[in-house]
């Protein structure tokens, strides 16, 4: 729908710069007009082919009503699981297996390690469980093509050279869940997290002439090199980099919004 509220000054910079061309990231704190802002760079760019993007489902929801038909709004997500077949969207609907029958069903028992202070701790096999299936959504949040020794976890109590050793040991279980996950016929329950990681590894295009990816300060790292690779469209940043995320950390602004 078209706007009707008086713009500012610097939402109207932020629209001249994105009719400019090449990709644009938008500083917006809190209660600075964001989504008026999205609003109305959409208006600017008129009848040219739009996505809306945002990480909250309620956020997306809340936008389709104020967006034109042109623009439609949805989550990465909501892509993901768009592309997904039935038998991928099936296996979301399931439980998720419980931490300790994973590590039941790798052949995983009690561990022994120490703590920071040298005394003898025993992981048992729920705890094992939990830090596998953890470390495969860092995985699939990251940018990286596999699991890596990286994405383990370890309580920070943990002597660090048995941290490092617990690491290294479970990575193959780490990788074998993904395996397990990724694999086109499995019929075990599948995260969200999982199935978008699937999506990104498909390297997708995005169908759109620009992209406006609201709220970037929850993005991940998946995401961002999601959306690095719509080469062929605009991508508008906006988000608020004074909250941890990954927009703080690997994009600068270039308007600012206040």
């Amino acid at each position: 729908m078209p706007v009707t509220f008086p713009a500012t000054t610097e939402q109207l910079a932020a629209v001249e710069a994105a009719l400019q061309g090449g990709n644009l990231k938008i500083k917006a704190g809190a209660g600075a007009g964001k989504t008026s802002t999205v609003q109305l760079l959409a208006d600017g760019f008129g009848q040219r082919r739009g996505i809306y993007l945002a990480f909250n489902r309620d956020i997306a929801a809340a936008a389709a009503r104020k967006f034109p038909a042109h623009v439609p709004a949805r989550t990465m997500h909501a892509h993901a699981w768009a592309a997904a077949d039935g038998a991928l969207r099936r296996r979301g609907s399931l439980d998720a297996e419980p931490p300790h029958l994973l590590a039941s069903r790798f052949g995983i028992g009690a561990v022994q390690v120490r703590s920071v202070t040298g005394r003898a701790v025993e992981l048992v096999p729920f705890e094992t469980g939990r830090i596998i299936a953890d470390a495969l959504g860092r995985f699939c949040r990251s940018a990286d093509l596999q699991p890596e020794a990286s994405h383990i976890v370890m309580d920070e109590k943990i002597d660090e050279w048995d941290a490092a050793q617990l690491r290294h040991w479970l990575l193959p279980f780490v990788r074998r869940l993904w395996d397990e996950s990724a694999a086109p016929g499995a019929h075990g329950a599948v995260s969200p997290d999982v199935v978008l990681k699937l999506w990104a590894l498909l390297e997708p295009r995005i169908e759109a002439d620009y992209i406006l990816f609201d709220e970037a300060q929850d993005s991940d790292a998946v995401m961002l090199s999601v959306l690095a690779r719509q080469r062929h469209a605009q991508v508008v940043y906006v988000g608020d980099p004074y909250q941890q995320n990954e927009m703080s950390a690997s994009l600068r602004p270039q308007c600012q919004i206040t």
